[in-house]
């Protein structure tokens, strides 16, 4: 059986095929040149850390008792409850560590680098009871590449932002 097409069916000659790929080749290094990578990474970094804040008051709230965020390190930071125990994330570790590059800048109005919640999700600026209940916006910065991610937290209702 002899199988064959009308010569208005063609298939891709060798020159179409290499030309489209040349243009998707262009197109490829454009957005790769292009790609917002560093200030992505920073703001993915900055809402890491707030959801991780805003869980540490959760925390506080379901179980009634004080849990405190602290910054470890220049790079690092854990979530501890009020004896000082460190509290595992979904990854399974008691640290979480900033991506490469990426640093705390001076936190403002944290004296003690941490911030603790008590039973009614209330920020405070140490781990002490009653505690020094946070006055004024506390400020957690995170720098990279020469820009920086704000994480704030407001006085009273501990309500999170990014800026």
């Amino acid at each position: 059986m002899d199988v064959s097409f009308p010569k208005s069916i063609r298939g891709l000659t060798l020159i179409e095929l290499i030309l489209v790929m040349i243009v998707t080749s262009v197109l490829a290094v454009v957005v790769l040149v292009k790609w917002p990578g560093a200030e992505m990474s920073l703001a993915a970094q900055a809402e890491q850390l707030a959801n991780d804040i805003r869980y540490t008051q959760a925390l506080a709230m379901t179980k009634g008792q004080r849990f405190y965020l602290i910054q470890a390190s220049s790079t690092t930071y854990q979530i501890k409850d009020s004896a000082g125990t460190a509290v595992k994330f979904a990854t399974g570790n008691t640290t979480v560590t900033l991506n490469a590059g990426t640093t705390f800048g001076t936190l403002t109005n944290l004296p003690n680098s941490l911030v603790t919640f008590d039973g009614k999700g209330t920020p405070y600026t140490d781990t002490t009871s009653p505690g020094t209940a946070l006055a004024t916006a506390a400020t957690i910065p995170l720098t990279a590449n020469g820009q920086t991610e704000s994480v704030v937290i407001s006085p009273e209702t501990g309500r999170v932002i990014i800026q």
